[in-house]
């Protein structure tokens, strides 16, 4: 008994003490936001005469590195990047290679410090120290965006500055100073010796800070720049020692910090209004994102210009491109039928294809050609019926290609075209359906109606579109009607071929609006280069009301020379583009009841698009701008614009090319839906 009661007992016991051990996650309490804070570092942040091999930083907190091999930039760039880890609370960069005499260097973290537990960022923080005696304060700070669209790239973009003035610099030495633009496209460089720079943009894919890459995005400023401590009135933190106090704090002397992003918007010609309480942060720069200014300016809801902000630093915009010079090369060559066979390339094709057969003697044309749109990919519609009856063709094919300088040599290449019949499938059918089966005519495939399956658009011809090259077309066989109550009414209308896809048809008409038509396609209308004809199609479809439409009357001023305007979606597609060479009223009719954006390419070159640039030519890429807002258009309305075109500075009326009166030179062609205005309405 007594045995029984002390396993009871114990058993009690047990249960109260592993209660009594539970432990409970802590309740309420907000939670913690806040970056880690920088305890002390070893040298102090801003020291001068250093001339160790790494540098320590300790946190209040633990914290961990996110992606630092991505984020973290050295300025000027060291030939091998620097060994971090991390020890308790404390963040070591370490490194193995001399450092440059009296040289001012900045480790910039970006976003990868954060704290353990919540990731809380330690936004652009920075750590800087010199080799010589004094701290370099100069800057540089601007802006980078793709020049196609003015919209930032979602890769990273580096900033790099050299004194070499060679055109060879970027691309094979590494340069004095590097930045990295935020995610914005702005970006700041800092603590910069006295010296004349050459700036350039580069997406680095490679991350070796050299334009060595064909697909990398680059860009360039025309002229160099000169920065000297001279042009400036005082260059505030040219501090020839470090207080121990201001550095601990991470305080200046006599500074304060603006946030980057009303430093761009003053660069830009807007003004902002400053509070000592509110809109600065007095002292304190724990990130990079902040712009020095002199604390004499501190004056509450004080009117601050860029005139007066940074006056040792200059502001850049700078356009990133890709240069069309990547490798030109045949993607593939198939043949999925066996009367066509198609080649296609990886970017435009500037010339010919030229074939020789190999396995089989042509008489004669033995092929129709087609090319696509964009002339990347080719396709050959083999006429002989001898030729197409051979599951392989054998052929040198001799084209254009890049070599690896990039010039464009020509390239010849034995290419084989198979094909194999597909596996038919077994389709089991009753005896006594049999007869109900049909027959295995081989038609033609026409396809008609309005583009996207809509209404017909009453300003638009109705597309049809064969399945191959047509030889024959029997217009007695399609027969249009539009339907008024229970008669039918025959409508007159024009069958033209599209001038730049082979198999494309336009079917025009004078259409009423809210209007029911009926089209009748029957066999024999369309025959096409094999003796294949089409069979019956019945189409019948309303058209648009008239007020269902909008309009946009673009009142232009400013113009200078060749202009494409461009009337894009919400999602950057070309919807409408017209050219125009001089000031006026531009319209476009019948426009859908949405948003739309409007923008407009400098065609500096009158060549119908838009152009990239190419570094070693020193040839910027043209200039684009957009309206401002996105223009939102309600159906039988006219939306009026006024437009005031800003110029590239290069645009001089002596450099406008031609006379304003003169139209498009027959030789340049223009893109398909582009319409050229002459002058205003």
């Amino acid at each position: 008994m007594n045995r029984i009661f002390h396993i009871l007992l114990s058993f009690f016991l047990l249960l109260i003490l592993a209660d009594c051990a539970k432990i409970g996650a802590p309740v309420g309490g907000p939670r913690d936001k806040s970056p880690p804070v920088i305890e002390k570092s070893k040298p102090l942040n801003y020291s001068v005469n250093y001339d160790d091999n790494k540098f320590e930083i300790t946190f209040d907190e633990y914290i961990k590195t996110a992606a630092i091999g991505q984020e973290m930039v050295v300025s000027p760039p060291l030939e091998e990047r620097p060994e971090v880890r991390l020890r308790g609370k404390t963040l070591v960069i370490e490194w193995f290679e001399e450092l440059r005499d009296s040289t001012t260097y900045t480790f910039s973290f970006g976003e990868s410090i954060q704290d353990l537990n919540e990731g809380n960022v330690l936004l652009n923080f920075e750590f800087v120290f010199s080799t010589g005696g004094h701290l370099d304060s100069l800057a540089v700070l601007g802006s980078v965006l793709k020049a196609f669209d003015l919209q930032p790239l979602e890769e990273k973009v580096f900033l790099l500055l050299y004194s070499d003035m060679a055109d060879s610099a970027p691309l094979k030495d590494l340069p004095d100073y590097v930045g990295l633009a935020d995610e914005k496209g702005n970006f700041l460089i800092n603590n910069l010796r006295a010296d004349t720079y050459k700036l350039f943009a580069l997406q680095d894919l490679n991350r070796n800070y050299k334009y060595d890459v064909p697909e990398e995005f680059i860009g360039f400023v025309d002229s160099a720049f000169l920065l000297l401590s001279s042009m400036f009135d005082s260059i505030p933190g040219d501090e020839t020692g470090s207080s121990e106090e201001n550095v601990e704090m991470g305080l200046r002397p006599d500074s304060a910090w603006l946030a980057m992003e009303y430093m761009m918007a003053l660069a830009h010609g807007d003004s902002i209004t400053l509070s000592a309480d509110d809109s600065l942060v007095l002292g304190l720069f724990d990130t990079l994102d902040m712009i020095l200014v002199d604390s004499t300016l501190l004056e509450e809801d004080d009117s601050i210009t860029l005139a007066d902000l940074a006056p040792w630093s200059i502001f850049v915009d700078v356009s990133i491109f890709q240069e069309d010079n990547s490798q030109q090369y045949l993607v593939e060559n198939t043949r999925k039928d066996r009367r066509w066979f198609t080649m296609r390339f990886n970017k435009r094709v500037e010339d010919t294809v030229l074939l020789e057969p190999f396995d089989f003697e042509p008489e004669g044309d033995w092929y129709i050609f087609e090319k696509h749109v964009m002339n990347d990919t080719f396709v050959y519609w083999i006429t002989d019926s001898l030729i197409y009856k051979r599951d392989s063709l054998t052929m040198l094919a001799t084209y254009l290609a890049s070599d690896s300088l990039l010039n464009m040599v020509p390239f010849y290449d034995t290419l084989k075209f198979n094909y194999r019949e597909p596996a038919k499938k077994e389709v089991r059918t009753r005896r006594r359906d049999k007869d109900a089966v049909g027959d295995d005519t081989e038609w033609l495939t026409i396809t008609a109606g309005p583009e996207g399956g809509r209404e017909q658009d009453i300003y638009r011809p109705m597309p049809i579109i064969s399945q191959h090259p047509v030889l024959e077309i029997d217009t007695s066989r399609i027969n249009l009607v539009k339907i008024e109550d229970t008669l039918e009414i025959a409508v007159p209308y024009s069958l033209d071929h599209d001038k730049v896809k082979l198999r494309r048809y336009l079917l025009n008409v004078d259409w009423e609006g809210i209007t029911t038509y009926k089209l009748d396609i029957y066999p024999g209308a369309f025959t096409d280069i094999y003796g294949l004809t089409n069979d019956t199609i019945n189409l019948r479809f309303r058209t648009k009301d008239p007020e269902y439409y909008s309009r946009i009357l673009l009142n232009l001023s400013g113009v200078r020379g060749q202009k494409i305007i461009q009337v894009l979606d919400k999602g950057q597609k070309v919807i409408r583009s017209k050219i125009v060479r001089e000031d006026g009223i531009v319209e476009f009719d019948y426009m859908e009841p949405a948003g739309f954006i409007l923008k407009l390419i400098h065609d500096s070159n009158e060549d119908g698009e838009w152009n990239t640039g190419d570094y070693l030519e020193h040839i910027q890429p043209e200039t684009v701008e957009y309206s401002e807002g996105t223009l939102t258009l309600r159906s039988n309305f006219d939306l009026e614009v006024n437009w005031e075109i800003e110029n590239p500075v290069s645009e001089t009326e002596e450099g406008a090319s031609g006379d304003e009166n003169e139209g498009v030179s027959e030789e340049e062609p223009v893109p398909e839906g582009t319409e050229i205005i002459e002058g205003g309405l």
